[in-house]
């Protein structure tokens, strides 16, 4: 708008007044402040190229609701001909939920995650897959990065802090590749696992 009002004969007044409005706005608000990304980042050793294109990349999947963020940060590892609930994540027996790392579930801010209420912090999960339902175990850590020390230090470290249920279902189609997905639906919020013939839902509820 101010640009076609200086473009206009007989407005140049006009235009010194908009401009100087303009200047005027900027510096009573001062310099900008470029937006910060409230989601976390996953905190392992490695270039992008290599995780990337390792046998069970890395990958995460966010759950957001404005500055509320859930962040899980896993390895993909594949069936390759295998099956998923006979040899790779047993039912009945926990399994770290992923590959290489222990799998993390970073909370910027309290929230309901599978019917568990946790603080905002960093989380260790373990799942024990069922064929219609999933337990999910959450534990705090005591070393000061998970991805920094051996991850055997990790799981010598964790303090369980709750179990919570996700309700699991069958797959149309099988997933080769263990698989987490963010979805908002009708049911709200949550992490969808996937991998074989079976998907998890986890919920989450941000605790306002």
């Amino acid at each position: 708008m101010a640009t076609q009002i200086c473009r206009r004969p007989g407005r140049v007044s006009v235009c010194w007044v908009v401009a100087a409005l303009i200047w005027g706005a900027g510096a009573w608000r001062g310099p900008s402040r470029a937006r910060v990304d409230p989601t976390p980042r996953c905190r392992v050793r490695g270039s992008h190229a290599w995780l990337a294109s390792r046998a069970s990349p890395l990958d995460s999947a966010s759950v957001v609701d404005g500055s509320d963020v859930a962040f899980l940060c896993y390895s993909r590892p594949r069936a390759r001909g295998r099956s998923v609930y006979d040899s790779l994540a047993p039912f009945g027996k926990a399994w770290r939920t992923g590959a290489n790392e222990p799998t993390i579930l970073e909370l910027t801010t309290p929230a309901v995650v599978a019917g568990v209420s946790l603080p905002a912090g960093r989380y260790v999960i373990l799942t024990v897959p069922q064929p219609t339902q999933w337990m999910v175990l959450f534990h705090t850590f005591t070393t000061p990065d998970s991805a920094a020390d051996d991850v055997a230090r990790v799981f010598q470290t964790l303090h369980e802090v709750g179990r919570g249920v996700m309700i699991a279902e069958t797959l149309p189609t099988v997933t080769e590749a263990f698989t987490v997905r963010a979805v908002a639906d009708s049911g709200g919020d949550a992490f969808l696992l996937e991998w074989g013939t079976l998907r998890a839902r986890m919920p989450v509820r941000f605790q306002r």
